[in-house]
């Protein structure tokens, strides 16, 4: 995705763009996102002096994994952009991007906008139950037979005391 921005000249001057390009995939804390539908970005690029503000949406889809069933799940991508981005190398902040030769590039900032916006956990729905951690079992589309007897640890040692009670009790009878 790339604009040529050779047009503004001056103070004000704003040209509209939409790319629309078909990705693979990016990796993304350790998981692989596969991008179902192209990435969709729509915007404004308007000249401020010797920056260049450029707003905009990006608009995708993306395949993963469910994070508690593993089963593959979708994440709409439907995000606002903002960058400024400067071809004046006496501009030294760090929130403005700097680019060459009246060409901005904007792959990696789309990239880092998506990301920016996506779930921390990636759910197939928000009930999703998950799998059973003895058989691996589904719990979404059915129960399973494992018997789980779920203690908070901090309080396993109140049982072990229950039983020993109990087994005394037995001996005494």
């Amino acid at each position: 995705m790339r604009l040529d921005v050779s047009k503004l000249k001056s103070n004000g001057d704003s040209e509209e763009f939409e790319f629309c390009e078909n990705w693979e995939k990016i990796e993304f804390r350790g998981d692989n996102l596969f991008f179902v539908e192209p990435v969709s970005f729509y915007g404004v690029a308007t000249k401020k002096g010797n920056v260049i503000e450029v707003s905009g949406n990006i608009k995708t889809k993306l395949k993963t994994s469910c994070y508690r069933c593993a089963e593959d799940t979708f994440v709409d991508v439907d995000v606002p952009f903002y960058e400024e981005y400067s071809n004046n190398a006496e501009i030294k902040d760090d929130e403005v991007i700097q680019f060459e030769n009246d060409v901005i590039e904007f792959d990696e900032n789309v990239i880092a906008t998506i990301v920016l916006y996506l779930p921390m956990k990636y759910l197939c729905r928000e009930d999703c139950k998950g799998l059973c951690p003895i058989c691996g079992t589904n719990l979404n589309f059915g129960s399973c037979s494992c018997e789980r007897d779920e203690i908070d640890p901090r309080l396993s040692i109140l049982k072990t005391l229950k039983n020993m009670l109990d087994t005394d009790e037995k001996k005494e009878v």
